[in-house]
């Protein structure tokens, strides 16, 4: 009596990593403090930077500052990772140090960063005030002026207030978006063989 023993089944292959567009989908469990935490170090030490920027020790602060805003643009990116971004936290902040290609990676980083944080929002259902996205553009054709004699002292002040103000709203929708993650995080599933 031969019988056959049945062709083994195939497995179903795990859901891709990378849903739309091919991008990473990063978990994040960030907290509303940490964004706060952070941005209020941010703040402390551009006001220490520019009030002692005269005597030459507000170099160290403002280099800080930007560190700490550099780490901040990286967390904001890298929260609202859920496969539709057209890049990367570690690309948005990255290529912003290749010198002239930072003009126009600043277009993806700080005006796709407000469009990204809207559509996560409109997507997820999260409480928070829309990011001005006009700003955000405007705040990265102001820099690019910022190399243009004479226009350029003008513009980098604009640059300034215009910055302060976007990076206080991406701030406030990254907390936003924090708390919703946290009210709506699902419970990890409990080890095999735990009590119950």
């Amino acid at each position: 009596m031969d019988q056959q023993t049945p062709a083994p089944q195939p497995i179903p292959a795990p859901a891709p990593q990378h849903t739309p567009g091919n991008m990473p989908v990063y978990q994040t469990a960030y907290t509303p403090e940490e964004f706060k935490k952070l941005f209020m170090w941010w703040w402390i030490l551009i006001i220490v930077g520019i009030v002692t920027f005269i005597i030459f020790i507000g170099y160290f602060a403002l280099i800080a500052a930007a560190v700490i805003g550099w780490i901040l643009m990286y967390k904001h990116w890298k929260q609202i990772q859920d496969g539709y971004q057209k890049t990367t936290p570690g690309k948005a902040v990255g290529f912003m140090f290749i010198p002239l290609f930072s003009l126009y990676w600043q277009f993806v980083c700080i005006h796709g960063l407000a469009q990204n944080m809207n559509a996560y929002a409109d997507r997820h259902g999260v409480n928070m005030p829309r990011l001005n996205e006009s700003l955000t553009l405007t705040q990265c054709i102001l820099l690019c002026c910022t190399i243009i004699p004479f226009l350029g002292i003008l513009a980098a002040l604009a640059v300034l207030v215009i910055g302060i103000i976007n990076f206080i709203a991406f701030k406030n929708a990254s907390i936003a978006i924090a708390a919703h993650k946290l009210q709506h995080a699902q419970p990890a599933p409990a080890p095999a063989g735990a009590p119950a």
